[in-house]
């Protein structure tokens, strides 16, 4: 639902940005344009709005006193005054993915106020956050977007059919792009040590510092892959599913096998996996700009430099990235059901016969190791690797 323009002087906020978690709970100022005080439009720092993923915790933030760029605003005073029930009455939910004009390529009548109050808390979360680019100024500029958005007399500013296929063509266009830019602009602020919802001891520390891995937000890891020509990187879960993990990929048309959903670029990673991360549903983790994507040492794996390392002289911690490339690989094969991935590096080939009897014990300093590497025909095995990558890499979907 969208709320029509709504006129209390801070508003809670229900933003729902995207399916599943994508929901945050805000404070909005709609008059903060003209207000003199020196607070801006939403409960936020730096250009970065403050969402957080219960009606509680919102309320233990603003009880416990931390500054933002609301607190210049004398109608904070009652706001810290209202109750977790006060909250939910004065509630304002606006669902920005599920707008109906885009949705059916119609704008009727009936939905004209209800799209201008989400332009205009659209384009506050653009100014507010700092958004600029070619989208974002699309509806900055329009004359027909600036009436909506003000509630000026729509029903007979759009009379005319061409101003309202205009906004839905606009709309089309530029929307989707606004919405994920803001969406990465919204953090979570970490919650003082009292949980109680009316604390107003010293808070604790703000937010993280440094990056936040993936992995301790979600259960979901970032891995990378090297190839002959690139380098891709990939998610699978931490978390099993019928006894596998999961991973971001599906069949082409036609195609009865699933293929790897791989990115060269983490940006571009962050907001397609913000528009579809089907099955493992990340969008309200990527929207915070300090969740990282970046791939730890010990899942990068870069597959031809490993092929070359299988050899008479390979030492400890060669041995240990191979077992640990293979764990993928053989990990990937059972999922997508590639049976030519699965003949080469499956437990039963000779790629698999030799991580299993040899380069696990040398990669664990086990006795005996070093014999058995002595007597294993690790140049077979390194051709056989070699075949990997492009076998590999017909199963990928690269973005």
């Amino acid at each position: 639902m969208t709320t029509e323009f709504v006129t209390d002087p801070i508003v809670p906020l229900e933003l729902i940005l995207a399916g599943g978690r994508g929901r945050y709970f805000t404070l909005y100022q709609p008059g903060w344009h003209i207000a003199d005080d020196g607070s801006a439009g939403f409960l936020g720092k730096d250009g970065k709005v403050f969402g957080f993923p219960t009606l509680d915790d919102l309320v233990t933030f603003v009880d416990s006193g931390e500054t933002h760029d609301l607190s210049p605003s004398p109608h904070m005073r009652q706001v810290r005054l209202w109750t977790t029930e006060e909250y939910e009455r004065r509630l304002c939910t606006y669902d920005l993915t599920n707008l109906p004009e885009v949705a059916d390529g119609h704008l009727d009548a009936e939905e004209q106020a209800t799209l201008g109050s989400s332009l205009a808390l659209m384009l506050d979360l653009l100014d507010y956050t700092g958004v600029e680019g070619e989208h974002a100024q699309a509806l900055r500029d329009d004359d027909d977007i600036a009436k909506l958005a003000a509630g000026d007399e729509v029903l007979s500013v759009f009379r005319a059919a061409h101003h309202r296929q205009h906004v839905v063509e606009l709309l089309q266009a530029h929307w989707s792009w606004c919405l994920s830019q803001v969406a990465r602009r919204i953090t979570t602020p970490r919650l003082p040590d009292s949980h109680n919802p009316h604390h107003t001891g010293n808070p604790g520390p703000l937010e993280e510092d440094g990056p936040i891995p993936l992995e301790d937000r979600t259960n979901a890891m970032t891995l990378w892959f090297g190839l002959a020509e690139e380098g891709v990187y990939f998610l699978r879960s931490t978390s099993l599913h019928d006894g596998r993990p999961q991973y971001v990929g599906k069949p082409r048309p036609g195609e009865h096998v699933p293929r790897l959903a791989v990115w060269t670029d983490l940006d571009q990673m962050r907001a397609d996996l913000i528009r579809d991360s089907a099955p493992l549903d990340l969008p309200a983790v990527l929207f915070d700009p300090d969740v990282s994507l970046t791939p730890h040492d010990d899942c990068i794996f870069d597959l031809v430099v490993i092929g070359e390392s299988i050899g008479p002289e390979m030492d400890v911690e060669a041995a240990d990235r191979l077992v640990s490339a293979w764990t993928e690989l053989v990990r990937l094969a059972a999922w997508g059901g590639w049976s030519d991935v699965e003949e080469l590096v499956g437990p039963g080939s000779e790629v698999g016969t030799f991580v299993i009897g040899c380069a696990i014990d040398l990669a664990q300093g086990r006795p005996g190791a070093e014999q058995a590497l002595a007597s294993a025909d690790t140049k077979t095995i390194a051709v056989r690797w070699e075949a990997v990558v492009p076998t590999l890499t017909a199963h990928l979907d690269i973005r």
